[in-house]
């Protein structure tokens, strides 16, 4: 274990967690998943705006260093696993001097589909928020995790954003693992002090809108902790230690990328712009193409193929689209407006949704994204096309 100085402070998470709970929407209580999406954000909220980070004795003040990072599992997130450093403190410099953390909001969780679950198998999903802290001044420890920090809002943005959202397909996932790899071998050398936040699908759409985490600061007077001194020490109700700050980690619900304030999907397409031009011209999440471009992207042209078929040919080439919007990650509400809007754009207008033999050789192989479908815009032997076929 990492040596810690006599009388240096070391930071550590409550072992106890509280969950904020809001209002859980129905279609949130009674989905199975693959129905919506949510995001994690999290911000450091100090107890005060002057916060003495470091301490200070006869033999002067300590060059404390911490870094706050949030691991995530189970989201299916392409940040999942990931180390994403949430604050940093250097008091290398300002001592025991009122000092604040550098830390802004960051999506620890980019935007991804609510996953399906079972009473069999209800989904395993953890947070890890882990707490480092050292008074050595010889490393850079803050350094390291800012450069942490940089390849992995790099990846997640492609560079052009400070926060970190979608994930960038142009650049490769392995610029994130070398770095990783290096600012954890480093990051190793502080004290670590970790709690663990663990809950199912079922749990989380009952209704969780935050997890909140006091973390706390104490003048320990050993010369090294090991990991049971330091469960231990987070467990004792009686530590004389003093609250530094909460993190709080923010979970967000929405139904649909192309309208994330509307709850209920019945009759969408007649209250909220569902063309075609509108949808297929949308950034897909986390890519830096749009939703024509991702379907249209291999050869032959899917938007040609699906232009003359119908029957098995147009099932197969459905399938073809269906497969990608899955990977793509979009939930089966998004899934059944993009695949409409593209073979509305595929046809010439919206009449080939009059014929319900066409319908189904599309969407009878994927069943839910047909129920939405039918959710969205009307069953098709009962709706009236405004536009009709030349």
């Amino acid at each position: 274990m990492p040596s810690l100085s006599y009388g240096a402070p070391f930071f550590f998470p409550d072992m106890n967690p509280s969950f904020v709970k809001g209002d859980s929407p129905e279609w949130l209580q009674e989905g199975r998943g693959n129905d919506g999406y949510l995001t994690i954000t999290s911000e450091v909220i100090p107890v005060n705006t002057c916060t003495q980070m470091a301490s200070r004795s006869f033999w002067g003040s300590d060059k404390t260093q911490l870094v706050l990072s949030v691991v995530t599992y189970g989201f299916k997130s392409k940040l999942d696993k990931v180390d994403i450093p949430i604050g940093t403190f250097d008091g290398r410099d300002s001592g025991s001097e009122c000092s604040s953390l550098s830390t802004t909001p960051l999506q620890i969780v980019p935007i991804t589909s609510l996953g399906a679950y079972s009473v069999f198998n209800p989904g395993n999903l953890s947070l890890v928020l882990n707490v480092r802290s050292s008074n050595d001044s010889n490393q850079d420890f803050v350094g390291s995790a800012k450069l942490l920090l940089g390849a992995a809002a790099m990846v997640a943005t492609g560079g052009s954003a400070a926060a970190i959202g979608g994930i960038s397909a142009t650049v490769g996932n392995s610029v994130m693992s070398d770095t990783q790899k290096k600012a954890n071998s480093l990051l190793q050398g502080m004290i670590d002090a970790k709690v663990p936040v663990t809950f199912s699908w079922s749990e989380l759409r009952r209704g969780i809108s935050a997890v909140q985490i006091p973390v706390y600061k104490i003048d320990q007077s050993v010369s090294s902790l090991t990991d049971k001194q330091i469960q231990q020490l987070q467990k004792d109700p009686k530590a004389d230690k003093q609250l530094m700050f909460t993190v709080k980690l923010e979970v967000q619900y929405f139904r649909s990328i192309f309208y994330p304030t509307v709850a209920n999907i019945v009759d969408l397409a007649t209250r909220e712009n569902l063309s075609s031009d509108y949808i297929l011209n949308f950034q897909v999440p986390g890519s830096s193409q749009n939703f024509m471009q991702l379907l249209n992207s291999s050869a032959p042209s899917l938007l040609q193929q699906v232009t003359k078929v119908e029957g098995a040919d147009l099932t197969r080439a459905c399938s073809i689209a269906l497969s990608k919007l899955k990977s793509a990650g979009l939930d089966d509400v998004d899934s059944a407006i993009v695949m409409k809007s593209f073979i509305d754009e595929a046809k010439g207008d919206a009449g080939w949704y009059l014929n319900p033999a066409l319908v189904k050789s599309c969407f009878s192989q994927a069943p839910s994204i047909h129920t939405n479908l039918e959710k969205i815009y009307g069953k098709p032997a009962q709706v009236s096309i405004q536009t009709t076929t030349p």
